[in-house]
């Protein structure tokens, strides 16, 4: 029997193929015969298992959600830059949407080979192997497993409702492709789940890796530990509700203490240089293998090159600068303010969203190119799912807990802090909706926070002296309202895959 051999390619092809093909082999693929003699092999193989996330943690994939929901205005002169996700205009056929689809499902399709594959080899081999190798490839068998989780969460919370308990097994979900099974009969593709099967396969897939990754967490880890692993299962478990098993997770991973908060300037490094305590995971980088651009939107300077002449098509709205109190240290982190000057629409001196500079190191000369890398796990995220968690289960002591938690947080954050006691559940969940604003904007959080939550999005009032630098109209300017269950919230499936897919076509998303 032949085996074939995939590698990156298979991810790469996918991007542009529809389901008939998305994991048809590419033809610079080589047979298996001939690539996986070795655990060497299986070892060069798994570079593809992290490449993905220099897409999957920064660029489009963070930057379109916050420009969907309620905290940028597009400037007058933005050039329609990502502008109809950002007015909720999208159609089936859009490439923003393609983008987000096959680049997701390529790495899927990539992560399946592998898991056919790297057991068929423990198999074949197994009379050769060492005892060693055998735990090292049981290992990339659950960082496969890994990453197929975080592509499928990222397709579901951009082209799925919400998850609730009580209505998971009636909405849908993904198309679920577990196997690499390649054809050309379009009868054997699949339909949608439900969105119950399909958080439960990413559930069913975070615990393959819990049940294979052994490596001990440490700060700014390139490669998935326990510790990443946990993280991402505390997320998920909070957007499934299940609460308990968040907050235990959560906590665990606070109280185990090897991730320190950054505080004062070392917070406002971590957005320059990347690097901090309070890393989980940091997706490494260099010169010559960077990822996707990330502040480019919100800054794009090409005059100076140095962020001091920016030309941005985006700016946070007022409300958003206005959660920041004094000593905040994530506003010097996040925002710069510089004088703006557009060709037709005036000039004024506007308050900027500078998180996402670029690091020195991945950049050549001065001149910025907006790239930092992925942090796709901070503990700073664990804080407030502890007290999210706390706060639903509405106990006194897990209310209790809660606060602490997001009292820690605030202290690391704001200058000469004074401990707030939340004497409520709900007065405890809306601290904790603010202060995740707060801490996470600009990373991808926002709109699937405004889903779970039930909340609008409301584009509030822009900078004062700059609405004239503003775009206007009904799907851009101020005090902009959309329906967080209406038309638009979620991402169509994009038109070549319905038409490839029969058991699909009348599973579009509402409104495409």
């Amino acid at each position: 029997m032949k085996k074939i051999f995939g590698f990156v390619a298979v991810a790469a092809a996918a991007l542009s193929l529809s389901s008939c093909d998305m994991e048809k082999l590419p033809y610079t693929a080589i047979e298996q015969d001939v690539a996986f003699q070795s655990v060497q092999d299986l070892t060069n193989y798994r570079v593809g298992f992290y490449s993905p996330l220099k897409s999957l943690t920064v660029g489009g994939r963070i930057y379109y959600e916050d420009l969907r929901a309620d905290m940028f205005h597009a400037l007058a002169d933005f050039g329609n830059y990502v502008g109809l996700p950002y007015a909720w205009i999208m159609e089936s056929t859009d490439q923003d949407a393609e983008s987000l689809w096959f680049g997701d499902y390529g790495v899927i399709a990539n992560m399946n080979y592998a898991l056919d594959a790297f057991p068929k080899f423990l198999e074949e081999y197994k009379e050769e192997l060492e005892e060693d190798d055998v735990k090292l490839v049981n290992q990339y068998i659950a960082e496969a497993h890994m990453t197929r989780a975080i592509a499928y969460l990222d397709l579901a919370t951009k082209f799925c409702e919400a998850y609730d308990p009580a209505t998971a097994a009636n909405k849908m979900g993904l198309m679920i492709t577990e196997h690499y099974a390649p054809t050309s009969d379009n009868t054997k593709y699949p339909g949608r789940s439900s969105l119950f099967d399909t958080y439960k396969f990413i559930m069913d897939d975070i615990d393959a890796a819990a049940a294979g990754i052994t490596a001990a967490g440490a700060p700014n880890s390139v490669y998935y530990t326990v510790d990443a692993v946990k993280a991402l299962k505390a997320r998920v478990a909070l957007y499934m509700q299940d609460y308990a098993t968040a907050s235990q997770l959560a906590h665990s991973l606070i109280s185990e203490g090897k991730y320190a908060l950054a505080e004062g300037d070392k917070f406002v490094d971590m957005w320059v240089n990347d690097a901090s305590t309070e890393n989980i995971m940091l997706v490494t980088m260099s010169l010559n293998d960077k990822g996707s651009a990330t502040g480019t939107y919100f800054i794009y300077d090409n005059d100076k090159g140095d962020g001091t002449t920016p030309d941005p098509q985006y700016m946070p709205t007022q409300a958003l600068l206005d959660l920041y109190g004094e000593g905040d240290i994530r506003f010097k982190a996040y925002f710069a303010e510089r004088h703006v000057v557009t060709e037709t629409f005036g000039e004024d001196d506007l308050w900027l969203f500078y998180k996402y500079t670029g690091n020195p190191t991945l950049r050549t000369g001065a001149k910025w190119n907006y790239v930092n890398m992925g942090k796709p796990f901070r503990i700073a995220e664990q804080y407030l799912i502890a007290a999210e968690a706390d706060a639903k289960l509405k106990t006194e002591a897990s209310v209790a807990n809660g606060a602490a938690a997001l009292n820690a947080l605030r202290a690391a954050r704001i200058k000469d802090y004074a401990t707030e006691d939340y004497m409520s559940d709900a007065a405890l969940l809306a601290a904790v909706k603010a202060e995740r604003a707060r801490e996470l904007v600009g990373e991808g959080f926002r709109m699937q926070d405004l889903k779970r939550w039930g909340q609008p999005v409301t584009r509030g009032a822009s900078q004062s002296p700059s609405t004239g630098l503003m775009k206007t109209g009904a799907n851009y300017g101020e005090m902009t309202n959309k329906d967080i269950t209406g038309p638009g919230a979620l991402w169509p499936i994009p038109k070549t895959e319905i038409d490839a897919n029969p058991q699909i076509r009348n599973q579009q998303n509402p409104g495409y």
